[in-house]
């Protein structure tokens, strides 16, 4: 009896351990990409400057769609500035990214890609694998930025 008590207490502590190593790892890489959680979003931009629009060193803008508001996570402002990277508001985007609810409690998106609509355009931010396309050795910071990930300017 007390054998399968100890082993049962044993399988608690283990299964515990794991639930929250899940929790920490979760919480601690809120940041980051899972396909599990991803998500096509259609709406107007909002808002795509100001000091308080990014996170974890992310730039990030507003993005309204059927009520709800989602901060969509592009890339770090090196990267955004390179590629040429404008969002004015009202204009209409397709995001394709990963949903998650920041510390802050506010509706995030890291994007993975971003159309613009009607005009069909559409910029990646991320690979097939999922891996930002700015953390690439010998792309990062490249004077050729601009010529790969070419951005058609706002009219």
């Amino acid at each position: 009896m007390r054998e399968r008590r100890s082993k049962g207490t044993l399988c608690l502590a283990v299964l515990l351990s794991f639930w929250a190593l899940g929790v920490v790892n979760v919480q601690g890489n809120q940041a980051g990409y899972d396909e599990n959680t991803e998500v096509i979003v259609r709406g107007k931009v909002r808002s795509s400057e100001g000091k308080d629009l990014s996170y974890r060193g992310l730039q990030c803008f507003l993005l309204e769609s059927r009520g709800r508001l989602f901060r969509v996570l592009t890339g770090p402002k090196w990267f955004v500035t390179e590629v040429g990277l404008k969002l004015p508001a009202g204009h209409c985007v397709e995001v394709v990214g990963s949903k998650f609810y920041g510390s802050d409690g506010a509706l995030y998106l890291i994007a993975r890609s971003i159309r613009y609509l009607p005009q069909g355009y559409a910029v990646e931010l991320r690979d097939r694998t999922c891996k930002p396309v700015w953390s690439d050795s010998t792309r990062k910071r490249s004077s050729c930025m601009k010529i790969f990930y070419h951005h058609p300017r706002s009219r």
